[in-house]
């Protein structure tokens, strides 16, 4: 909940702002009234100005008006100067009147505002309630709320469901065949004639690896060590209510504070054979997510976190650097499905005086792409990268990072798997794509194979210990009532820790490699966690599914059947496979139409969906908390998953997408007999305020114009569709046709070159006098097209965005930005530093702001208690189970 500091700062400035408001519109009448019984209402108005502090730098609210520092000047000209209309001064008064309503507006706005944060801090939502009641926090809600709590339900029936599903397999202990685990490793990574080399192999080099990086003599954790590990912990939203509030003061404290913190964690390191979880038992929460999912965190003491996350970094990053290290050695197979061999190398050298060059091919960038955005992408690269939050929800922002976020490399997936149905579809006539993951696969983890596969690769038995003692920990539901009974895991993984996603990841990486080694490169798993993508040929593939059953198997884990599917498209008439799993391949809220072989989005699922999303807004208690609940969903959520605008996507995608928000929308407010009188979001948050607050004709400005300026900041999830639409694609396989085509007039170009050489050295089997044929030319296309390699790229990016065109009008609206607003990250004095979202918005409402505050600034800067706000708004949103 909020800092109880922000709370009572926030308080103070609400009543010096009604004190000033009050004294304001007070001297505003007596003007006034001074004004109609003045003989020179001009200059009345301007020494009444002056007195109020609306002095000389203030703009005229008209574009193209004076400055208050002209208008007495030109006054004093107009009664000499008969040139000058009648009407002018007229206007001047006008305008000069409208700067007293400019700074009413000003003061009703900063007070409604503030109104608003405050109902957001007293009127927390059921859920927020729930959670800060099981956890022991403080809740900041007046007795009222906290007696409305009373008559929340603990949970609907879908959470009492998962939990006893999820207590089915994290109490129960899951044995599995070590010896067979030993043995399938032990034939996927030790080649027989290993063993007779003298020299390290690949795999020796990384079990070897351990040996001298991870020693607990070694480690010691310094401040910035631990502000990092905070920062990690934050991020990952592991603790929430009163805990969270004590890290966030925690992370701003000074060095001398994290000093101490580290010196608490060193003791723990030089002691850990003894280590154990303290408090016992450790509290755990059921959390409901966005998609409907709940998911169980462990609410651990604070400095238990933080040395786990200090523990866990660090195997993250070097598990993640032993295995990059061995994808790179000539052990990992990577290949094409139609490979040259050194025959075909020295053809291709010998007709076009030159040897392909395979960085500008096709197949080199999968590789890399697949290194740099798939490879145990949940896993940092470094111990300032921090951990990879794969269980961020859709409805999250992105991380600043400069490697893809999660969100990022889901949208990626979705990018590369529609590109590769074309471009394969194109070069072999047909293209087959699988999709999988693990059933519970972090509650259903079997300890006994945690700790057998680490093992395998080379962790030493002092780290197995302290992981069984991790694992081992002792539960306990304060949900279950004060009489609830401790119970110890027996299986599975914490979520949301990151030596849980070093477990996870080092057997999945495992997998990885069993792929690649049996389909011999030609088929790799393109993993977001455990959710598992492959594609290729059909024989490829099929080989892919067996490996993936049979590790499963091993491994004793198990695949959701409904996460399962495959298709195949074949312009050769072939039939879809036998072998391979059947069902419908599904991303977000997209499925891949098997006959059109596009993505098309699935109404039954959004149709559920807008059932939760009326959940969830109507239990929203505060103005604040439905504008976040409606940003998560509309704007973040519904748009993640319905796939961000791509090349490869093409205008179709997009218009399909407008027509879906448009769907939602009307769902959503104009079928909703619940909500009457409004057809959209801001005529809905309008009346609510209104009837709240009792402020008419509230500006749009003020619901869309972003906090640190004075507003609520809304999304319009329309905005970022647009920017794209002008430079969408209409027929993105017509990219792939181009690259063909150049690659005849290339063939034709190198035929030219070769019948004007001179040839000296005749490779064997190489004909001097004839020319290579344009098949075999292009029989290698993933390997020697660089015209392919250029389209696929292009295929994967988004649409250049575009603006509405910059006027001279909102040249002077951000120009004249005030200086206290200008430290905004989103509405800049800059029109081409701005996002292309707020320069839209600023294009939409900011002659309404000029007109109704005289500016982009909506309120008091320094009366908005806008840190109060920005604490609320950083954590999740907190979701009705």
């Amino acid at each position: 909940m909020a800092s109880r500091v922000l709370r009572d700062v926030t308080n103070y400035k609400q009543s010096q702002l009604a004190d000033r408001h009050v004294a304001f519109e007070k001297r505003k009448a007596e003007l006034l009234s001074q004004v109609q019984e003045s003989k020179n209402p001009i200059l009345t108005l301007i020494e009444g100005l002056d007195k109020l502090g609306l002095k000389s730098t203030t703009a005229a609210p008209s574009f193209g008006g004076f400055p208050l520092s002209n208008t007495q000047l030109m006054l004093s000209q107009s009664e000499f100067d008969a040139s000058i209309p009648s009407a002018l001064p007229a206007q001047w008064q006008a305008d000069l009147e409208r700067l007293l309503t400019i700074q009413s507006n000003k003061f009703e706005y900063t007070s409604l505002f503030s109104s608003l944060a405050t109902e957001w801090v007293d009127k927390p939502n059921d859920a927020n309630l729930l959670l800060d009641a099981h956890l022991g926090g403080d809740s900041t809600a007046d007795s009222s709320d906290t007696e409305s709590f009373e008559s929340v339900q603990v949970g609907r029936e879908e959470m009492h469901r998962q939990r006893q599903e999820w207590d089915s397999f994290v109490f129960t202990e899951r044995k599995t065949d070590t010896v067979a685990i030993e043995k399938y490793l032990a034939d996927i990574f030790i080649e027989p004639q290993q063993k007779k080399k003298v020299r390290e192999t690949p795999f020796e080099l990384f079990r070897n690896g351990w040996k001298d990086r991870m020693v607990v003599s070694n480690l010691d954790c310094t401040s910035g060590d631990v502000g990092l590990a905070i920062k990690a912990v934050l991020k990952a939203d592991l603790l929430s209510g009163r805990k969270r509030d004590e890290l966030i003061a925690l992370s701003s404290a000074g060095k001398g504070v994290l000093s101490e913190v580290a010196d608490v964690i060193n003791m723990e390191l030089q002691n850990l054979g003894d280590w154990s979880w303290k408090p016992s038992p450790t509290p755990a929460q059921m959390r409901k997510q966005i998609n409907g999912k709940y998911r169980v965190y462990m609410d651990p003491e604070i400095h238990q976190a933080l040395l786990l996350e200090y523990l866990g970094v660090r195997f993250a990053v070097h598990t993640k650097q032993q295995f990059e290290s061995f994808f790179r050695s000539n052990a990992w197979p990577k290949s094409a499905h139609n490979t040259m061999n050194s025959r075909d190398h020295a053809r291709a050298a010998f007709y076009l005086s030159r040897k392909p060059s395979f960085n500008d091919s096709l197949l080199y960038r999968r590789r890399e792409q697949f290194k740099d955005d798939f490879f145990l992408t949940q896993l940092p690269s470094s111990i300032q990268e921090g951990n990879r939050d794969y269980n961020a929800p859709d409805d999250s922002d992105e991380e600043d990072s400069d490697k893809k976020s999660p969100l990022e490399v889901k949208q990626t997936l979705l990018r590369l798997a529609t590109t590769e149905l074309m471009v394969q579809r194109k070069i072999y006539g047909s293209f087959t794509l699988c999709q999988t993951d693990f059933k519970w696969f972090g509650p259903s983890l079997p300890h006994s194979t945690i700790f057998t596969v680490l093992e395998f690769l080379g962790i030493e038995d002092s780290w197995i210990d302290f992981f069984k003692k991790y694992l081992s920990m002792s539960l306990v539901f304060p949900q279950d009532g004060p009489n609830a009974e401790p119970r110890t895991r027996r299986c599975g993984v914490p979520i949301s820790q990151t030596l849980s996603d070093v477990f996870g990841e080092a057997i999945l990486a495992c997998l990885d490699f069993a792929v690649s080694k049996a389909t011999k490169g030609r088929c790799q798993l393109y993993r977001f966690h455990d959710d598992v993508w492959f594609w290729g040929q059909k024989e490829d593939c099929e080989l892919a599914w067996e490996t993936i059953k049979k590790f499963t198997a091993v491994m004793g884990m198990a695949l959701n059947e409904e996460k399962t599917g495959s298709i195949h498209v074949s312009d050769k008439g072939e039939k879809p496979s036998t072998i391979l799993p059947k069902g419908p391949v599904r991303w977000g809220f997209l499925v891949l139409d098997p006959v059109q072989a596009r993505w098309v989005v699935d109404m039954t699922n959004v149709d559920q969906h807008i059932a939760e999303m009326r959940l969830q807004f109507a239990q929203c208690r505060s103005v604040f908390s439905y504008v976040q609940a409606w940003n998560s969903y509309m704007g973040r959520f519904l748009g993640n998953n319905f796939g961000h605008p791509a090349n490869c996507l093409g205008s179709e995608h997009l218009d399909m997408i407008f027509t879906t928000f448009k769907y939602i929308q009307k769902k959503l407010f104009v079928d909703d007999d619940k909500v009457t009188g409004c057809e959209d979001v801001t005529s809905y948050l309008k009346s609510i305020i209104e009837e709240r607050f009792g402020t008419k004709d509230i500006a749009n400005a003020f619901l869309y114009w972003p906090i640190e300026l004075g507003g609520l900041e809304l999304r319009n999830p329309f905005i970022p569709l647009m920017t794209t639409r002008t430079n969408s694609i209409k027929k993105p396989y017509e990219l792939i046709e181009a690259a063909f085509e150049l690659d005849e007039e290339k063939y034709e170009e190198a035929k030219r070159a070769f019948n004007k050489k001179k040839i000296y050295d005749i490779p064997k089997g190489c004909d001097p006098e004839k020319f290579f044929s344009f098949e075999e030319f292009v029989r290698f296309r993933e390997e020697t097209s660089s015209s392919l390699k250029d389209a696929y790229v292009e295929l994967l990016e988004s649409p250049r965005v575009e603006g509405l065109e910059y006027t001279r009008f909102m040249e002077f609206a951000v120009n004249t930005l005030p200086r206290e607003f200008r430290g905004s990250k989103q509405i800049k004095p800059s029109y081409n530093l701005m996002d292309v979202y707020w320069q839209w918005t600023v294009q939409l409402y900011a002659a309404e702001a000029m007109e109704r505050f005289g500016g982009l600034g909506l309120g008091e800067k320094e009366m908005l208690p806008v840190e109060l706000v920005n604490l609320l708004r950083s954590e999740r949103v907190r979701w009705q189970g």
